[in-house]
């Protein structure tokens, strides 16, 4: 089976390999991501290797979840995107290290991803959903063509939080 890349101007999209665990786990520590993705917070190497395997070993699967590197065209790990299959279909996330945020980058890769990973499912659409206190994540979201469609108080991660949820479709 043919490695899953994607090659746009500045980065490259890829499989995860064990030795990028430290990169995986530096990346994760970051208080945005603490607080809007805390169960993606690896507080050792340790963490991280287990986590990259786990996540090596479903790209074997057909349920996912999906979760690729996001590299700068000279190898450094900048952050993922992924697509996790959810009640209502498939959802797409996207992390970008604190360092790198603020360049684009995410929405960089969400436009490339996107139709890639809908032909490698075989679907038409696709959900982005955020907290609404993340404002740059809803900022990307847009760029990338999604379009709101709710707005609820839902438990996120053990908390009650604004949710807004994106929908994307081919057809649009």
């Amino acid at each position: 089976m043919e490695k899953f890349k994607i090659v746009t101007d500045r980065l490259i999209i890829t499989e995860f390999e064990e030795s990028m665990a430290e990169s995986v786990h530096l990346n994760s520590l970051n208080e945005d991501n603490r607080r809007f993705v805390p169960d993606e917070v690896f507080e050792t190497v340790e963490e991280a290797r287990v986590a990259v395997r786990f996540l090596i070993e479903r790209y074997k699967s057909l349920e996912g979840p999906f979760v690729y590197p996001i590299l700068l065209k000279n190898g450094e790990n900048i952050g993922y995107v992924q697509a996790v299959k959810i009640d209502e279909g498939w959802e797409v996330g996207y992390h970008i290290a604190a360092d790198n945020t603020g360049k684009g980058y995410a929405t960089e890769a969400l436009r490339a991803f996107v139709p890639v990973i809908m032909k490698k499912l075989g679907i038409e659409s696709i959900w982005g959903i955020c907290r609404g206190d993340n404002i740059a994540s809803q900022k990307v979201l847009e760029k990338c063509s999604f379009v709101l469609v709710h707005k609820s108080l839902e438990d996120y991660k053990g908390q009650n939080q604004e949710i807004y949820k994106y929908f994307y479709s081919m057809g649009k």
